[in-house]
């Protein structure tokens, strides 16, 4: 029989307890309703009247490659039908808001091109048609064009010496302009290349000028071929000789004062050190008075060193030009690099030599500036250049056992051997067509084959005695070669122990040992014990040495 005060108690614990269970129950529900509103979204599982199937957005995102997804959808919820879509997403190419803000940054009116036009190649991403095209204008340059397809008031005009290079370079290009920012939104399949006209390289100038100032391209910076058109030039050198002021001064290396500054990432010293020709500053800096002459006034700096005409007033201001008028140069190839030279021997012996740039190398080997710049420096090539391998910094140990075995293996692969007997000449077989097949041969690494190469010095393998050549040997270079056996032949040791009574070579081969130095460091004893015992008859520790075979 349960008393009051104990159903009380249960009462109490049953008014606290299921509130709080209801409460967390609700909570939960309403947790999961929530999350499941922010997920829910368009697709077959919505419907609206009619049970039709709402329509499908699909948006174009702009990205730099075109790929597809795959996504799947039913046409009724009851009616589980699944079709496969496939969303191509693309540049956006028709972006207002891009093509709205050329027209709103626009100062100049914008006018349609209504010149000729010789060539048109419609297709950029496609390298068949680019190729094709090019075959009929093939080194040739003038005034070219680009034209956004979908709007034929977006173009940008240029100039070049060569128009295919000038498309390479273009495409490849990281610059921010106008042009290249627009294009990096829009994609080069949006553009056509088009030559408006072949002119000699002299006129070049002249006929980008017309263009600029008759049509106010859209898509170019300046309307005038000037330094701030920087980018319509194929080298370095005809960019700053564009760039440069024109000294008018007869002499230009004798009479005109020089001012040299410390320019380093772009920050410049305001102290500086005046020079009153191009040829004393040429002296100084150890830099030909040519190299001086077109980085003259251009506010780009050789080796973080600036040359002018006139003092530096303002540091800012001179700092923002520097900045200006380097974008989009590249200024590295004209600075000297280091470059260290590894040639391995026969031997294995890794010879290094450093060099102060690629064209004093060049000059040693015998090559040009350019092909060893683009197809050996800093490349693993087989055979290197001539037998030599160019770095642009200095090999650790580990790289050059790499280089070491890269070497030897190439050569290993690309010689016939002849290998002969150590003591009579005679040829052990016709030919080796690879220090690999001696090696098997031999049972021997091929590298310790190649060490003795051609060294006229005979090496035991695999119990013989061998010289290796790396060709046949005439009747002439035998007799020779058996003159130094027999002058050497008073260094071979044999070495006998007793056994049953008898003496017996302590190793299967003849001589034991072909110097008493490999001797002395095999059995650990020196050379005076050797020739207090050699040829006595008398034993050392059980050992007898003798000159000569018994």
């Amino acid at each position: 029989m349960l008393y009051i005060p104990t159903l009380i108690s249960i009462i109490e614990v049953l008014l606290v307890t299921l509130p709080v269970l209801l409460t967390v129950a609700f909570v939960t529900v309403a947790e999961r309703k929530t999350m499941a509103s922010m997920q829910r979204r368009l697709g077959p599982n919505i419907v609206g009247q009619l049970n039709q199937i709402h329509n499908i957005v699909i948006k174009k995102i702009s990205v730099n490659k075109t790929y597809s997804n795959t996504i799947f959808t039913s046409k009724h919820p009851t009616l589980p039908r699944v079709r496969k879509l496939t969303l191509v997403r693309s540049y956006s190419i028709y972006n207002k808001k891009d093509i709205a803000q050329l027209y709103a940054n626009r100062k100049a009116p914008v006018k349609p091109f209504k010149g000729n036009i010789i060539y048109i190649c419609d297709n950029l991403v496609c390298p068949v048609t680019i190729s094709e095209f090019f075959k009929k204008i093939k080194d040739i340059g003038g005034i070219y064009m680009f034209t956004y397809k979908h709007d034929s008031n977006i173009y940008y005009i240029g100039r070049t010496k060569n128009f295919k290079i000038r498309l390479n370079s273009h495409m490849k290009s990281d610059l921010n302009d106008i042009f290249h920012t627009f294009v990096k939104t829009v994609g080069w399949e949006n553009f056509r290349f088009s030559i408006i006209e072949i002119c000699h390289v002299n006129l070049l100038g002249e006929k980008e000028d017309y263009y600029l100032q008759e049509y106010l391209p859209i898509l170019n910076t300046i309307f005038k071929s000037n330094l701030g058109d920087i980018f319509n030039y194929d080298s370095l050198y005809d960019k700053l000789k564009l760039m440069q002021s024109k000294l008018e001064i007869d002499n230009k290396y004798k009479g005109v004062p020089v001012y040299l500054y410390k320019c380093v990432n772009g920050q410049i010293s305001p102290n500086y050190t005046n020079f009153s020709s191009i040829s004393k500053l040429s002296n100084h800096l150890g830099v030909s008075r040519a190299t001086i002459s077109v980085y003259l006034n251009t506010y780009v700096p050789f080796k973080d060193h600036l040359f002018l005409n006139n003092i530096i007033k303002d540091i800012a201001i001179v700092e923002k030009l520097v900045s200006d008028s380097t974008q989009g140069l590249s200024l590295n190839h004209n600075v000297a690099v280091k470059v260290w030279k590894y040639y391995v021997r026969k031997d294995g012996i890794i010879d290094i030599t450093t060099h102060e740039s690629i064209g004093e190398v060049s000059k040693i080997l015998g090559g040009q500036h350019t092909h060893i710049k683009n197809f050996h420096l800093d490349k693993w090539v087989k055979g290197g250049f001539n037998g030599h391998y160019l770095f642009t910094s200095e090999l650790n140990h580990k790289n050059l056992e790499l280089l070491k075995d890269f070497s030897l293996e190439r050569k290993s692969r690309n010689i016939n051997i002849w290998a002969y007997n150590g003591y009579t000449l005679e040829l052990i077989k016709e030919v080796f067509t690879s220090a690999h097949n001696a090696a098997l041969y031999f049972n021997v690494d091929y590298r310790s084959i190649l060490v003795h190469m051609d060294t006229n010095k005979p090496t035991v393998k695999n119990g013989k005695r061998v010289f290796f050549f790396s060709r046949k040997l005439s009747e002439l270079d035998k007799t020779g070669l058996s003159e130094k056996l027999k002058l050497s032949s008073n260094t071979f040791l044999w070495v006998y122990k007793k056994v049953d009574e008898k003496l017996v070579l302590i190793k299967d081969k003849k001589p034991t040992y072909l110097s008493r130095k490999e001797a002395c460091e095999d059995i650990h004893i020196s050379k005076n014990t050797i020739r207090k015992y050699i040829d006595n008859g008398k034993s050392y520790k059980g050992l007898y040495f003798y000159s000569s075979e018994i």
